[in-house]
């Protein structure tokens, strides 16, 4: 199991006032635990006479009037005549470790018990279980197993749960795996925190179980097959996010001599590059439980294997991987693996499935920069690349760029440009880009692998990163990462990171103001050599 030390934490930037943090005191008196009311005979099959018979009854996963981290919960039901204990039982959602539950909590017979995240525990909580689990807004799934490890209850949802209401189930003996589907109904009941929810007391729509409730707010069962969940504009935020900031993740993936960069927030995944295996590419999207998901914008910052290859993965059928926006330079290039991923997403297209922009054209009005908005409050700026008749025939100077800004901008910003060498490296000035939108960062994701054809002393000074990561294979022709870029680090006191020598790179910030961010890595530490480090007899390297 990859471990996640070292850990290196970066301070907040120091601000001259701080605004107060606000906070909310979630009632678990709302969320009591006792047996509040009776079943009257409802029962599951014959497992209603098994001692383990309990059912999911209510999930609350996108609180809106307190955090996730205090408000997030799951009721479990038990309609039989005994009393359930828990010890030994185990909870399992699709992005967490399996979370053994200990002490005394208790399913009392006929009754419920409420399961939440967060909280202070007391004589009204059944079980608080801290933030080891975390439900996901848009996909995901939550089992509960006994001791030995059986399957007592499991439900899932692939699209975007309600915010701010818990999803009830109708009916404790209908068929029920699909949380948005007709057995549920969005809850209206308002708690004392102001979210909706019925913990520890029936369902809202449980006394018409031949159908889901169709009062107002209540959230429709049919789906579209794309949910609007991220969405690219010029300038405006997505109309679907909420306001509240949520944790930023970014890993450089390990995938040898090429790049791969995955970021969540708030639900949102992004994708920028798959590597240059699809092999291998295939391995991270099951271990990263990538699988049945929704990954909202895939973004190939150029025409070179090493970068795109492993993006082929993302439309085999076994993944059940559904893209939103896929975004390319559509540059001509004469290689068949890169034929055959545009014949996927053509037919991706085609099908109405996936909507597919030129890096060129990225918000397709005409403007530089697209700002990409995420659920949690991140923000990706994509921004326009060399124009091709400059850049050709060099492929790595028609890079597509990403800065990526944290919820708050003060905690994190990262800067992603692909392969970008000096001549697109110069070009960022004169599209101004260090005016719109700033190219001051605190993380750096080195262009080129590290070679020093994609650092020089002046960009730099331009992006005056505190920490930078490299994306590298542990044997490359290249000389990577080239002597040049580590003494011009090493001068300028800056750490950096690299995938050959310590693994899969994560990097968290938390979205609140003033958390800043932290490094972590699979093995070793800061400031690493490898075998392939070369000093390069590049013309434009002799000079950084």
């Amino acid at each position: 199991m990859p471990h996640s030390l070292p850990r290196v934490t970066y301070p907040p930037i120091p601000r001259a006032a701080r605004a107060p943090r606000a906070t909310h005191a979630l009632s678990w008196r709302a969320l009591t635990l006792a047996a509040l009311a009776a079943l009257g005979g409802c029962r599951r099959g014959d497992a209603a006479h098994a001692p383990t018979a309990l059912v999911i009854s209510e999930v609350m996963a996108d609180p809106s009037a307190v955090d996730d981290a205090a408000g997030e919960w799951f009721e479990l039901a038990n309609p039989g005549s005994d009393a359930v204990p828990l010890a030994g039982y185990t909870i399992v959602s699709r992005g967490d470790a399996p979370l053994r539950l200990t002490g005394r909590a208790m399913v009392p017979a006929h009754g419920y018990l409420v399961l939440g995240r967060g909280g202070r525990g007391g004589p009204h909580v059944g079980y608080a279980y801290g933030g080891a689990l975390a439900l996901a807004n848009e996909s995901d799934w939550l089992a509960v197993h006994d001791a030995r490890g059986r399957t007592v209850d499991s439900v899932a949802w692939r699209a975007r749960v309600p915010s701010g209401a818990s999803r009830g189930l109708v009916r404790l003996d209908t068929p029920h795996a699909d949380l948005l589907g007709p057995a549920w109904t969005t809850q209206t009941t308002r708690m004392a925190d102001g979210d909706r929810g019925t913990p520890g007391a029936p369902n809202d729509g449980a006394a018409n179980a031949a159908a889901p409730s169709s009062e107002s707010g209540a959230e429709p069962a049919a789906r579209p097959a794309v949910p609007p969940v991220v969405t690219p504009s010029a300038d405006q935020p997505s109309s679907g996010a909420p306001n509240k900031p949520s944790e930023v993740v970014v890993r450089l993936l390990d995938v040898g001599q090429g790049d791969a960069t995955l970021i969540t927030n708030g639900g949102s995944t992004v994708l920028i590059d798959g590597g240059p295996d699809a092999t291998r590419m295939g391995v991270l999207l099951d271990s990263l439980r990538l699988d049945g998901t929704t990954i909202d914008v895939v973004i190939a910052t150029h025409t070179h294997i090493d970068h795109y290859n492993g993006l082929r993965e993302l439309f085999q059928s076994r993944h059940h991987i559904t893209v939103r926006y896929f975004y390319e330079n559509q540059d001509p290039y004469p290689n068949v693996t890169l034929a055959r991923l545009r014949d996927s997403i053509n037919a991706r297209v085609q099908r109405g499935e996936m909507l597919y922009r030129d890096t060129d054209d990225p918000c397709a009005d005409g403007r530089p920069v697209c700002t990409i908005t995420m659920r949690g409050g991140a923000k990706l700026r994509l921004l326009r690349p060399r124009p091709a008749r400059e850049a050709r025939p060099n492929p790595n100077d028609r890079s597509a760029v990403v800065k990526l800004v944290g919820p708050d901008s003060a905690s994190f910003t990262m800067w992603l440009a692909g392969d970008a060498e000096r001549d697109e490296i110069a070009w960022f000035d004169e599209a101004h880009y260090a005016s719109d939108p700033g190219m001051t960062v605190r993380v750096l994701k080195a262009d080129h692998h590290g070679s020093c054809n994609g650092m020089t002393a002046a960009y730099l000074d331009r992006l005056h990163p505190e920490v930078v990561l490299m994306s590298v294979g542990t044997v490359n022709d290249y000389g990577h990462v080239h002597e040049q870029t580590k003494q011009l680090l090493t001068a300028r006191k800056i750490p950096w990171y690299r995938t050959d020598q310590n693994g899969t790179i994560t990097v968290r910030s938390p979205g609140t103001p003033g958390g800043g961010y932290a490094i972590s890595v699979v093995r070793g530490g800061p400031n690493e050599s490898g075998k392939s480090d070369r000093t390069s007899t590049q013309v434009d390297c002799r000079t950084m």
